[in-house]
């Protein structure tokens, strides 16, 4: 047995009992407006995070960014000694918060609009181990991307932060068919890449995380040839938005592509992932239809890597579960500022 790795992970199973409860959660459901819900957190881990940035924000805005500060907090505590084999995938994970803030940015100066401070997701990296610092974007970076003059300028300044590597790959083509879109998905390359691929056979276990990992970007690939075949465009055409790194081979997607409908395949999407079909699936919009299949998959996969004791996967399990609860919390809130019901709250929850 890796002792360091028994260490982590029984850190990060008695870390799990400080998320909140599906009581909670109800009850935060229920409740009227913040100052009902911040009664609620009131003696839970978020009490903290709230009493500390009350003096700046009040409302759904001191929720929101108190849930952030939260799940932070929570990945500082596991990621505080991990072990050797685990640093790596931890970093990778996390990159996906710079990924996020990046494409923001790239969005906003193509639309020649001004990039909002509630569109970057940016941490206090000083609070990080050192290790994981190291992974994570500066905000003098951000500044000086935010200030660049156009979109090509900031993929060039990314070339030194190891993302505009893979953008440069599609420079020619965004220059030709000015679709910003092609940008993001080289960002969405360079993430699952590194991920997938630091996720190394160092105890044997590590098969389980890679599939939910590998099967995120099945849901990606199918989806975009869902909405492709929807729009009657030809496969060649969608063939440099979808990634490698899946389960399903790209041909086995092609072939499926080629020959179904768009029902055919929606049909064969809901069996890949082992989702039971019915009339009011069928009757979801698309971006329905997704949310549902990574609710499914998330639920499907994930407490399989908390039976793996003393792992990476019992570390992930709860790294994955802290960014579930602020996730959920951040859809609770914003559905309850725009006066959302409890019933289409519920929907849009992964609990």
């Amino acid at each position: 047995m890796d002792a360091t790795y028994a260490g982590s992970a029984a850190k990060a199973r008695i870390l799990k009992n400080d998320l909140l409860t599906q009581d909670e959660f109800n009850r935060i459901i229920d409740a009227k407006n913040p100052t009902d819900i911040i009664a609620i957190l009131d003696g839970t881990p978020y009490q903290e995070h709230l009493k500390a940035l009350s003096t700046f924000y009040t409302g759904y805005d001191l929720l929101e960014l108190a849930s952030t500060r939260r799940m932070i907090s929570f990945i500082l505590k596991i990621v505080e000694a991990p072990p050797s084999g685990a640093m790596e995938p931890i970093k990778s994970y996390v990159s996906r918060w710079d990924i996020d803030s990046i494409k923001s940015i790239l969005t906003a100066k193509f639309l020649g609009k001004k990039v909002e401070k509630d569109d970057l997701f940016i941490v206090d990296a000083k609070r990080f181990p050192i290790g994981l610092t190291s992974n994570l974007i500066t905000k003098e970076d951000y500044s000086l991307m935010i200030n660049e003059n156009d979109v090509e300028s900031i993929t060039k300044y990314l070339t030194k932060l190891g993302y505009g590597v893979y953008m440069l790959r599609f420079m020619d083509e965004y220059r030709k068919e000015k679709d910003i879109s092609v940008l993001l998905y080289a960002l969405d390359v360079a993430y699952f890449s590194r991920l997938i691929d630091s996720i190394k056979f160092y105890r044997g276990d590590e098969e389980t995380l890679r599939y939910y990992f590998r099967r995120q970007v099945d849901i990606k690939n199918m989806m975009t040839a869902i909405k492709a075949k929807e729009l009657s465009l030809d496969f060649t055409s969608i063939i440099s938005g979808i990634i490698e790194f899946g389960n399903i081979p790209v041909e086995q997607i092609r072939n499926m592509y080629n020959s179904q409908d768009t029902d055919s395949m929606i049909e064969n999407v809901l069996k890949i992932f082992e989702v039971e079909e019915s009339a009011e699936i069928r009757s979801l919009n698309l971006g329905d239809l997704e949310f549902l299949i990574k609710k499914h998959v998330f639920k499907k996969n994930v407490p399989k890597l908390s039976s793996q004791s003393n792992s990476l996967g019992a570390i992930f399990n709860s790294i994955i579960l802290a960014e579930n609860e602020r996730n959920n919390l951040r859809t609770i809130f914003a559905s309850k500022a725009h006066g959302l019901g409890k019933e289409q709250i519920m929907k849009m929850l992964v609990l």
